[in-house]
């Protein structure tokens, strides 16, 4: 037991030699650097030692210099003009806790030396109003902890260091009245601390607002007498609710004034190349020296040398001439585009209804949708089944047909024994070729058809009243087809006889127009059918046509008796 307690009395006593030796190693780690921190004053030569009783005790006698409690040099303020100094004799990398140093107005000339990218606690810098030349060092991006920099009223040349842009705590950035040129870099978008930025009285170039739309908090900047050009208007959407102070004067800046800039409260684009009214928000000293601004204030004019602005209203007028005439030529434009693709249409058409196969068949199946197809009108009708019949005319039968899209469609089918009979072939594919011609309210529309020597049938749009001629012998329909129903039937049939006669290229002569060939659909209202017998018109030639058409109603009288006859039905 006293074996073990003697251990460890031994241990305790070892623990605390060793403790001792290491406080005694840190006591000496301070004082050696304390002592590096001294001579780096004493031989900087900056500081007059004559009458100091202890050189050494830097913290207690020299003004400028502040120490933290350990007698570490953390601030160093020197603002002397008795004579030049360089910022070189002073050991900067002796200072491992420099939080602040700021040398003003004390005639340094020389380069920055790249060692202050040493003082990794810095917080505060400035070096302004000096005669520093050469570049500005990329060492600065060491100093992360910057929040302050200021290299104003210097001769520093070349361009801003990019390197910059790694400085994400600064708020302040001042680099005025030197010789920098260049553009302004991209990487400064990263200063999203950003509060200040002046560059006034420089050679910097480029675009204005490019680099600097990223930066969220900007409040005051000035970067007056330089060569920025460019425009205000994203800069100004972007920053407007935000900045308190815009200096912008001397430069290259264009275009209008946005009125998005009301809200600044100081606010200089004087001598630019602005254009456009002055904004009621914006003081005119604001804007004198830009050519191009223009008041109708008489004051202002004369005061500031503005031109008077030109009459909005002759400005308006003019404008919209202007955009009459662009939408006139597009409209004529896309007219002629519609006309040339119509006629095109047409003419592939026509070539598709009268070409034929090497044994002389057609087949053409279509509709509004491209939906309908050959197996599908022979399953819905069931082969043609007699229960689907609706009517027979002077060659065919016609068919109800229910798609399977729901749509009803009436189909024309030449019966087997008539497709041997060179009239009835004929008179099915002149209709076929005259209907896919022609597009009228009041006259059948032809949804497809199949010309082939085993199968040929027309489809069409399906009239549910049927044909006039079954209406006016229905004494039931008949009372229901008043005076004011007949006469839109006369109307609606005349149209389209119009139509076919007038407004056809060549004309189109039916030749049966009949009771039997009007339909009516569920509106009432004419549809014309049965082009059969319908010929395209050369009016360039004297040749006749033959006799065509339902005895009765031959032309040139049938159009006459078909009048007739209906007056007296009614």
């Amino acid at each position: 037991m006293q074996f073990l307690l003697y251990n460890f009395h031994l241990f305790i006593y070892a623990l605390l030699f060793v403790g001792s030796v290491l406080q005694l190693g840190c006591t000496l780690s301070t004082a050696s650097q304390l002592q590096l921190e001294a001579n780096a004053i004493i031989n900087s030569g900056w500081w007059n030692l004559s009458h100091s009783d202890s050189i050494y005790d830097i913290c207690s006698w020299i003004v400028g210099i502040t120490c933290n409690d350990a007698g570490s040099v953390t601030h160093i303020t020197y603002m002397y003009e008795e004579r030049p100094i360089q910022l070189a004799t002073l050991n900067l990398s002796a200072f491992k806790n420099l939080e602040h140093l700021e040398v003003v107005k004390s005639s340094l000339n020389g380069t920055i030396p790249s060692e202050i990218g040493n003082l990794s606690n810095l917080r505060f810098l400035d070096l302004s109003y000096n005669s520093f030349q050469g570049k500005i060092p990329s060492s600065l991006e060491n100093l992360s902890k910057l929040t302050y920099l200021n290299l104003s009223h210097n001769s520093l040349q070349d361009e801003i260091p990019p390197s910059l842009g790694n400085l994400s705590k600064l708020i302040y950035l001042d680099l005025s009245h030197n010789s920098l040129q260049g553009e302004i870099p991209s990487s400064l978008g990263y200063l999203t601390n950003l509060l200040t930025l002046i560059f006034s009285n420089n050679k910097i170039n480029g675009t204005f607002s490019i680099s600097l739309l990223n930066i969220m908090y900007l409040q005051n900047i000035d970067i007056s007498h330089n060569l920025l050009t460019g425009s205000l208007e994203p800069f100004s959407v972007k920053y407007f609710p935000l900045l308190k102070s815009l200096d912008l004067s001397y430069n290259g800046i264009s275009r209008a004034v946005p009125m998005l800039l009301c809200d600044i409260l100081y606010l200089n684009l004087s001598f630019n190349n602005l254009n456009g009214p002055i904004p009621y928000c914006v003081s005119p000293y604001a804007l004198m020296g830009n050519n191009g601004v223009c008041s109708n204030i008489p004051d202002i004019q004369i005061e500031f040398q503005f031109q008077p602005c030109p009459d909005s209203q002759k400005k308006r007028r003019t404008l919209v001439i202007i955009l009459s005439i662009t939408i006139f030529l597009f409209l004529a434009f896309f007219l002629l585009l519609y006309l040339r693709h119509n006629r095109i249409a047409i003419k592939n058409k026509h070539a598709r209804i009268t070409e034929t196969s090497k044994n002389g068949d057609l087949f053409c199946i279509w509709n509004y949708d491209g939906g309908i197809a050959y197996e599908d009108i022979i399953r819905v009708t069931e082969d043609f089944d007699l229960k689907y019949c609706i009517g027979t005319g002077g060659y065919g039968s016609v068919y109800r047909a229910q798609l399977p899209s729901g749509k009803i469609v009436a189909v024309k089918k030449l019966h087997g024994f008539e497709a041997e009979v060179p009239t009835f072939d004929e008179s099915f594919r002149n209709e076929a070729k005259v209907l896919s011609e022609i597009k009228h309210r009041n006259i059948v529309k032809l949804h497809g058809f199949c010309l082939h020597k085993r199968m040929m049938f027309l489809i069409y749009e399906y009239m549910e009243k049927g044909s006039l001629l079954s209406v006016l012998f229905d004494d039931r329909e008949a009372i229901k087809f008043d005076w004011k129903k007949r006469v839109n039937t006369v109307k609606g049939t005349a149209h389209a006889l119009s139509y076919l006669h007038h407004d056809c290229v060549p004309p189109i002569v039916h030749r049966d127009i009949s009771a039997s060939n009007v339909l009516l659909n569920s509106k009432w209202e004419p549809i014309v059918s049965d082009f059969g017998t319908a010929r395209f018109l050369n009016l360039d030639s004297s040749n006749r046509t033959i006799v065509a058409g339902t005895i009765g109603y031959i032309a040139p009288g049938k159009l006459l008796m078909f009048f007739s006859t209906f007056i007296y039905l009614i």
